[in-house]
């Protein structure tokens, strides 16, 4: 092994050790009820270790690491929750404990901790995911209405956002252009949240909600101007994806377009999250896989779609990508 082998060997080796003790410092902070203990208040490291029956000392040391990794920051003598932890809850405070606790169960037999690809349970499943959802795709949505020219080079659109969720990429697109409407597709449950957001936004004449399964909910013929299809495709087989392509390339106009975003290769930082995105997929899907670009651009050519270009939407978590097609008679 040579000094450069060395140093790559000693800067991986540093990488594991810190991402092992972030996450082993979050865990017991959880699990001691820590984050409880500084509340929305704020407490100073006295005041936790008094409310979590611990000693001061360790319990100083600990909430410092807890600053570091972005948990909690200090001020004055008092320590408080980041926005990131006011916002998130349930598993996804947890950070998906209940998944990887079950991965070995996964790797012995195959068998997923869920089913959130298939109709039974997809709604419930997600329902209780959109809102967090939203939050983490929020500037990757900016960030593709920027690349998109969305409010300047693309107005007045007629968008339909299928599965669309919270509807953040959709919703994010009107927001730009008063004069873009949103046909928002999915479960009931699901979009009494999105209608929610809508409100919120102040965009509810701009918004319609179209509830069902995407798959089997008629669309009318050549309406939209923009199908958005986010976040969607890692949940469907190659021939469910063609499906869905086709049906969509229907609904759109001569010349209208289609944009998948999703979790895709092709950003360094974002190798990690993508790589365990996918294993996530396999925890909670029968059949959830991550999409090459060239197998997304296949899915597309094959349902007459037009030659598709990729981008990398350069925003967290950085493993999200766009491909972008059109409907050319």
């Amino acid at each position: 092994m040579n000094a450069q082998e060395k140093l790559a060997a000693l800067k991986t080796y540093f990488g594991l050790m810190t991402m092992n003790g972030g996450a082993r410092i979050y865990r017991t902070a959880q699990d001691l009820g820590i984050f409880g203990a500084v509340g929305l208040d704020g407490a100073t490291p006295q005041e936790v270790a008094g409310k979590c029956s611990l000693q001061e000392r360790g319990v100083g040391l600990l909430l410092d690491g807890l600053c570091a990794i972005g948990a909690l920051q200090h001020v004055g003598e008092a320590y408080v929750l980041t926005p990131v932890l006011q916002f998130l809850s349930g598993n996804y405070q947890n950070l998906s404990d209940e998944y990887w606790d079950y991965l070995p169960e996964l790797l012995k037999t195959g068998v997923p901790m869920a089913k959130m690809d298939s109709a039974e349970q997809s709604e419930e499943q997600y329902k209780s995911q959109v809102t967090a959802l939203a939050w983490m795709m929020k500037p990757a949505a900016e960030t593709a209405a920027l690349m998109l020219g969305i409010g300047k080079s693309r107005t007045a659109l007629s968008i339909l956002d299928v599965g669309a969720g919270s509807a953040v990429w959709s919703l994010t697109f009107a927001e730009k252009d008063k004069d873009t409407s949103v046909t928002a597709l999915d479960w009931p449950g699901v979009l009494k949240i999105a209608t929610m957001s809508a409100q919120n936004m102040g965009l509810e004449k701009q918004f319609t909600a179209l509830p069902g399964n995407y798959h089997e909910v008629d669309l009318p013929e050549e309406t939209y101007d923009f199908v958005i299809v986010a976040n969607v495709t890692h949940i469907e087989t190659p021939e469910g994806n063609r499906a869905l392509f086709r049906k969509l390339r229907t609904s759109l106009k001569n010349g209208g377009e289609l944009a998948i975003f999703d979790v895709m290769p092709g950003q360094e930082e974002g190798d990690l999250p993508r790589a365990l995105y996918a294993l996530g997929l396999a925890l909670r899907t029968e059949q959830g896989q991550v999409y090459t670009c060239d197998e997304l651009q296949g899915f597309l050519k094959d349902t007459g779609f037009s030659e598709a270009t990729f981008n990398s939407i350069k925003a967290p978590p950085y493993s999200m990508g766009m491909i972008f097609a059109r409907k050319e008679e």
